[in-house]
């Protein structure tokens, strides 16, 4: 008998700090996670406002090389126009901006998509049995890793940006704000 209860109470003093460890990585992974994303999304941003210009202007550059005005009275202008409109969509198609877009769309979306998984895993799914918690937290855990093997990386400035925007409260919900009465 006596051996059953040093088991019994062994096993609860050493599941407590691995729940609260869970719960911690939950927390730390949630907060990753919405960086992340964020930093993800304003990148996403930047990238199809550079597909924009790259698509548009060798149509504007190409009009203004085949106006007879241009081509007359400024010849150097148009032959100027005539390069950038053949060069950017080759130097574009060469930047494979396309794939990363579509890189960086995905991760956005899984990153977001985790960060709404660990916040109810870290709120909700802590308060149960702690191997429930950790079998309903590792998956999310998996997910995450599989998610990083890519190593697709915004610039710094993105991650600077995002960081200014959620602590301002940008990404906050207006439900979690508490009345003050």
């Amino acid at each position: 008998m006596a051996r059953d209860l040093r088991r019994s109470r062994a096993s609860t003093c050493l599941v407590i700090p691995v729940a609260q460890g869970l719960l911690d990585e939950c927390n730390r992974q949630k907060e990753n996670c919405e960086y992340t994303a964020v930093s993800f999304t304003i990148w996403l941003r930047h990238l199809r406002r550079i597909k924009t210009v790259c698509l548009t202007t060798p149509v504007i550059l190409g009009a203004i090389a085949t106006w007879k005005l241009a081509a007359h009275s400024a010849p150097v202008l148009a032959a100027v126009c005539t390069l950038g409109a053949t060069v950017l969509p080759v130097a574009y198609r060469a930047s494979k901006t396309d794939a990363k877009i579509a890189q960086c769309t995905k991760l956005a979306g899984e990153m977001t998509n985790l960060r709404d998984r660990f916040r109810p895993a870290a709120t909700i799914s802590a308060h149960k049995e702690p191997t429930v918690f950790e079998a309903e937290a590792r998956p999310y855990l998996a997910r995450l890793e599989r998610a990083r093997r890519s190593m697709l990386t915004p610039p710094e400035w993105c991650f600077i940006k995002a960081r200014a925007k959620i602590k301002a409260g940008h990404y906050h919900h207006d439900y979690d704000e508490k009345p003050n009465s």
